[in-house]
C-alpha cells in the first residue's frame, strides 16, 4: 500500500477477528513506530505488547475501575461507559500495545535547559511519542490490520498503572490491534480551507 493511500484510508477499528497476527508483521509495525521522528533523536517511547492472560487482566482492570465505588473520583457515567467499551475492544483484539513515555529526554535535557523548562521538555516528549503512535497506526493499516487509539486509560489511577505494568513510565495510549471484523470505509471530510492558513 502506498504511503498516502494508507494515510487517507486509515480509520479507527473497534471490532476485531480472533485470528492471530503474524510475528513478522507485528515486528514491522513496531519498527515503524520506532522509526518516528523525536526530539533530539531521544526516542522516549516504550511499547509493551500484550496477548493472552496479560491482555485479559488489562481488560479486567478497566472493568474494575469502571464499576468499583472507590474509583468514582476518577470516573463518572460517561467515562465508565468508555472504560467498559475499551475493555471489550481489548478482549476482542489478539494483541494490545501499551505506549509509554520513558521521560528520558526531559531528564537528560533539563541539565541544559534548567528545571523551569520541564514543561517544555515534556511537551516535546509527548509530541515524539504521538508521532510514534501515528506511525504504528499507519503501518498496521498498510498490512490490513485495524487499530484504535484509546486515550481513556489515562484516567485510570496512576498507582494502578504502575502496579499493573511494574513501571513508573508515563502511560500515553492503549492500542488494540487485529484484523478488522467489519469492513468500514467512511469517507472522511477534509476541510483544508477551515484548517489551513497560508502566509506570504
Amino acid at each position: 500500500m502506498e504511503v498516502l493511500d494508507a494515510i487517507f484510508s486509515r480509520r479507527s477499528c473497534r471490532h476485531f477477528e480472533t485470528r492471530p497476527i503474524d510475528e513478522d508483521v507485528l515486528k514491522k509495525v513496531l519498527k515503524a513506530g520506532c522509526s518516528a521522528p523525536s526530539a533530539h533523536n531521544s526516542q522516549p517511547w516504550h511499547f509493551v505488547v500484550m496477548g493472552g492472560k496479560k491482555k485479559d487482566d488489562l481488560s479486567s482492570l478497566f472493568l474494575n475501575v469502571s464499576s468499583e465505588a472507590r474509583y468514582k473520583e476518577y470516573t463518572g457515567f460517561y467515562v465508565n461507559r468508555l472504560l467498559k467499551y475499551s475493555s471489550r475492544m481489548i478482549d476482542e483484539a489478539p494483541i494490545v500495545i501499551a505506549v509509554f513515555n520513558r521521560g528520558s529526554f526531559a531528564q537528560e535535557a533539563s541539565k541544559y535547559f534548567g528545571r523551569t523548562k520541564r514543561g517544555f521538555l515534556h511537551m516535546m516528549e509527548v509530541q515524539s511519542v504521538a508521532a510514534a503512535i501515528e506511525n504504528l497506526l499507519i503501518a498496521a493499516h498498510s498490512f490490513g490490520l485495524g487499530s484504535v487509539w484509546l486515550g481513556v486509560p489515562l484516567l485510570i489511577p496512576e498507582e494502578l498503572v504502575e502496579d499493573f505494568f511494574a513501571t513508573k513510565n508515563e502511560l500515553m495510549a492503549i492500542l488494540p490491534l487485529g484484523y478488522p471484523a467489519r469492513g468500514r470505509m467512511v469517507e472522511k471530510a477534509i476541510d483544508l480551507e477551515g484548517r489551513v492558513t497560508y502566509l506570504d
